[in-house]
């Protein structure tokens, strides 16, 4: 601003360069605010839900990556044929790195499909005993020493094994891997556990290993297999290996082996707060999607919603419809249950048991709590499954769910409200990958019955002090 004392007090035209300059000062100040602020005119939602929209995703040049994880899958040449659809479901070639390890090689008049991983054939083990098991513990060793570039993690899964890359890089951003790791997950049947190990990452949930841990198992372990040869399992002689080596085991709910027979829908309907990694033994249950025929066909119509947001994927959350008492969950991209009743937080978060103990088929134990689905339909909710998913331009998503009328319906007069509702419309922000580093914490999500035959879900981050059965409603 020029100096006053170069023009007279009464001057017109210092009152007028005056005048500029104090429009020139509230202008930038606006341009500011502007440039910080959020654009209300893309959304029709709250601040506090349109706020949790606009969450910017920090990016770290060091942060672990998919071309840091090699994957070892253990296959045979005569269980290839019928899994390699499961492996080809999640790999994507020129995208995911992975070897298929081999018994023997294939036969020429079978040429080795191109939409599999690249195969190579497992070192002679017979010297460690007759059994697969040493072959496929020694994937580990042999994989580090391909000498593979950049490789910060290897991550062992079975030829049954369905991974959630995305997810895993999220799980595996937890940990430095200058330090020796050995991540993955627990068997669901305590039976399971009991025989084997709680210590243990088992092989067909998946678990990764740090390229410290791997160099250092590389050197050791033909020494190991031959102290542990009456072990069962290739998992087993790992795991007895990183205990000389004194690496314990990072235990990650993501990482399922599936350990249970029947229907695994109470499991995935109430996943725990953490990313989706693996889902094994899907063979030993029905099509996860009771309106599909095959397990990958039911598979697609989650990957449908994973590929608009991996991180999101199975997430519970569940809110309570004010105006009529019903309870509602979510486990988006695959479920909506509507309860025509209150349902507590801390039930709603324990899985409905559909499913039965891998070994005895038993009622349990399980690793986890669980409760009772009943035979009575007048005691279960309204079930629904996912239909499409739509990426919307404020960085979130709209899925949709549609009523599964196969079961026997409850004709109770309180279930007929409900039974209207043919369609769930669940709006809902991307997830940040980055969500997965910090402390977990489930989402808070707000519903409402628009018209007779629909409801609409929220989901939105909670606030400080927000809790799911306490919030009453809409803004």
């Amino acid at each position: 601003m020029i100096p006053r004392k170069f023009f007279p007090s009464d001057n017109l035209l210092w009152r007028t360069i005056k005048c500029l300059s104090l429009l020139l000062v509230f202008y930038f100040v606006f341009l500011s605010f502007s440039a910080f602020s959020p654009d209300h005119s893309r959304s029709r939602f709250p601040d506090s839900v349109r706020q949790s929209f606009d969450l910017p995703f920090p990016f770290s040049p060091s942060s672990t990556n998919l071309s840091h994880i090699l994957f070892g899958i253990a296959g045979s040449v005569s269980s290839w044929p019928d899994r390699r659809h499961y492996i080809e479901h999640w790999f994507s070639p020129g995208r995911t790195r992975a070897f298929v390890w081999l018994d023997e090689q294939p036969p020429p008049d079978h040429p080795w499909p191109a939409t599999s991983p690249p195969y190579r054939v497992s070192e002679n083990t017979s010297r460690f005993g007759p059994r697969s098991a040493a072959r496929i513990a020694r994937i580990v060793s042999e994989a580090y020493r391909l000498g593979s570039d950049g490789v910060r993690w290897f991550v062992m899964g079975d030829d049954d094994t369905v991974f959630f890359p995305e997810n895993l890089v999220s799980v595996l951003n937890r940990y430095d891997p200058d330090d020796m790791y050995y991540v993955g997950g627990v068997s669901e049947s305590v039976e399971q556990d009991v025989i084997h190990s709680y210590g243990m990452a088992f092989g067909g949930g998946g678990f990764a290993v740090s390229r410290p841990l791997a160099a250092a198992l590389s050197t050791v372990l033909d020494g190991c297999l031959d102290r542990y040869a009456s072990l069962y399992g290739s998992d087993q002689r790992v795991q007895a290996c990183l205990a000389e080596l004194g690496v314990p085991l990072s235990r990650d709910l993501g990482f399922h082996q599936m350990d249970i027979r029947g229907n695994a829908y109470g499991l995935l309907a109430a996943h725990p707060v953490t990313p989706l990694v693996s889902l094994h033994h899907l063979d030993g249950v029905g099509p996860i999607d009771p309106r599909r025929k095959t397990q990958i066909e039911s598979l697609r119509t989650l990957d449908s919603a994973y590929r608009v947001d991996p991180g999101r994927t199975l997430q519970q959350t569940f809110c309570y419809e004010p105006g009529r008492n019903w309870s509602v969950s979510v486990s988006w991209g695959y479920t909506v249950q509507i309860y025509p009743w209150v349902v507590s937080p801390r039930d709603l978060e324990i899985p409905a048991q559909t499913f039965r103990t891998w070994r005895s088929w038993a009622d349990g134990p399980f690793t986890f709590n669980t409760r009772p689905w009943p035979d009575d339909p007048c005691k279960r909710p309204l079930v629904y499954f996912l239909d499409p998913v739509e990426e919307s331009g404020w960085s979130g998503s709209i899925s949709y769910y549609s009523r599964f009328k196969r079961e026997p319906e409850c004709g109770l007069v309180g279930f007929g409200m409900a039974r209207k509702v043919q369609k769930v419309r669940v709006v809902s922000p991307k997830m940040d990958p980055n969500e997965w580093t910090k402390a977990p914490r489930r989402y808070c999500c707000e519903a409402r019955t628009g018209d007779k035959n629909s409801m609409e879900v929220r989901i939105r981050r909670c606030g400080s002090d927000s809790t799911s059965f306490l919030y009453s409603g809409w803004k």
